[in-house]
């Protein structure tokens, strides 16, 4: 009984960051049931307190005990995302979607699914934290009762129900090959290659074509990816920024502990060139999309398409701490950049979340240090250095280099410099294009806005302190 007892207790300490979120999401929840009006700023400071306390559990020595490293950074990039963006929707202007109560208990369930996801190390409970994580964000694009909310609300929908049905697939023929819903268990059985039978072999293949496609869906890897651009279309920023950071990473979580075990030696099989495959055409379909974009926020999602193909490289490289690096000054960057478009509102946003850049000419002038800080994060994300994203892809391309993938560092260098160009089209339309009509833009910024708009320019503009940094922290785990 005391042996019961000691597992029990170890799942619950494992999963305590998710449960506080729960237990967060009921408390806001009844706040509001029994409040006699609605806040937003009660709402926001709950859902605040509540990820804090989940984020310091976290970082507590006794929890990072029972998870790996992939898992433990993952945890900590979703909830500082959270809880980042979060301090975003405190803005100046009142929006529909954000003075709607159910949103907050929504967003702390929709974060609790992500973090139970990448803690799991069963296929049963990862779709379930996938569930969880992926439903109630179709209902928060939707509480904003515009069409192109609720048009990206349905497609999300549409996309998750796609990806779900993938990943049970997957589940499915992984069971049939393994007889276990071990997270790598199937995978590790193929990777020692002592399993010579052809029939199992397609079992597993078709089991990982599914799980691709399923965990594709969530990391936007091309083909699954068409959803990706309407919906940072149709959402505000913060929510947009959202979708590109937290889903993601859980996604990358997931597939370094499924297919991790790969990728430990250089036997390349069957699955290896499909992945590798896959990487190809994520860092470089998407690229040449984004170069015909013609509004920004839509040009982002292309571009976050392409990161994500530059995060699952490093997987395919066996470098999870490239990932890690990658990513966290991913969230920096992309943080920033939504919300300085969050902090200067169409002036059609009832109607729209419009950011066309005809809308952007003359901006530099009429609002000259938004429009450096915008600049800077284009620049920023383009890679040049010696700025953030500069530093996350040096390190993959050296890992390639390192692993002898020379076709794949050839791939990522012409990439980079094909994102220069499409990275310079808001630059230009800002500072080098006269406007040709009123300003389109209010200023919707409060004191959060600002300082974590602030916050996040410097980190990214210390882009090589924060890698010095998290060198030294990284250094701590075994990988």
């Amino acid at each position: 009984m005391s042996g019961i007892d000691s597992t029990f207790f170890s799942y619950i300490h494992a999963y305590m960051p998710s449960i506080i979120l729960v237990i967060g999401s009921v408390v806001v929840l009844l706040s509001n049931a029994f409040a006699s009006a609605f806040s937003r700023s009660t709402s926001l400071s709950l859902c605040v307190v509540f990820m804090l306390a989940s984020l310091l559990f976290c970082l507590s020595v006794s929890h990072r005990s029972y998870v790996i490293d992939i898992v433990f950074a993952s945890e900590c990039i979703i909830l500082i995302s959270a809880i980042m963006l979060m301090l975003l929707i405190f803005s100046r202007h009142r929006f529909v979607e954000f003075q709607t109560p159910e949103f907050y208990p929504l967003y702390l369930l929709s974060v609790s699914g992500f973090v139970f996801m990448v803690n799991s190390g069963n296929l049963l409970t990862i779709f379930l934290g996938l569930e969880v994580g992926s439903l109630p964000l179709c209902a928060m694009m939707a509480f904003s009762r515009r069409i192109n909310g609720i048009e990206a609300s349905i497609k999300y929908f549409i996309s998750s129900a796609l990806a779900s049905m993938f990943f049970l697939l997957g589940i499915l023929f992984f069971y049939i090959y393994s007889g276990s819903f071990d997270m790598s268990s199937a995978i590790s059985l193929y990777a020692s290659g002592n399993d010579k039978d052809i029939f199992r072999i397609i079992i597993l293949f078709f089991g990982a074509i599914f799980m691709l496609g399923g965990i594709g869906f969530k990391i936007s890897l091309v083909p699954w990816h068409s959803w990706m651009p309407d919906i940072y279309e149709g959402s505000n920023p913060v929510l947009a920024g959202y979708i590109s950071i937290v889903p993601k990473i859980a996604g990358f979580a997931v597939f370094a502990g499924i297919f991790g075990d790969l990728f430990k030696d250089n036997v390349r099989g069957y699955v290896e060139d499909l992945i590798r495959a896959l990487i190809f055409i994520s860092i470089t379909v998407p690229n040449i999309a984004a170069l015909l974009q013609k509004d920004l926020k839509r040009m982002l999602a292309f571009s976050s398409i392409s990161h994500s193909g530059f995060a699952l490289a490093c997987i395919y490289l066996g470098s999870v701490n490239t990932l890690i690096f990658y990513w966290v000054l991913f969230m920096i960057t992309n943080i920033g950049a939504f919300g300085l478009l969050w902090a200067n509102k169409p002036s059609n946003f009832e109607a729209r979340y419009n950011y066309s850049f005809d809308k952007f000419y003359g901006f530099g002038k009429n609002n000259p240090i938004m429009a450096l800080g915008i600049a800077f994060f284009m620049i920023s994300l383009a890679g040049i250095p010696p700025f953030s994203m500069f530093w996350g892809k040096i390190f993959i391309i050296s890992v390639a280099l390192d692993r002898h993938e020379i076709a794949l560092a050839f791939v990522m260098i012409i990439n980079s410099a094909i994102a220069v160009c499409y990275y310079f089209k808001p630059i230009i339309a800002m500072f080098f294009n006269a406007s040709l009509h009123k300003q389109h833009y209010e200023d919707n910024a409060t004191l959060l806005i600002k300082t974590v708009t602030f916050l996040t320019l410097i980190l990214s503009a210390g882009g090589v302190f924060v890698v010095s940094y998290l060198f030294d922290f990284i250094g701590l785990f075994d990988v």
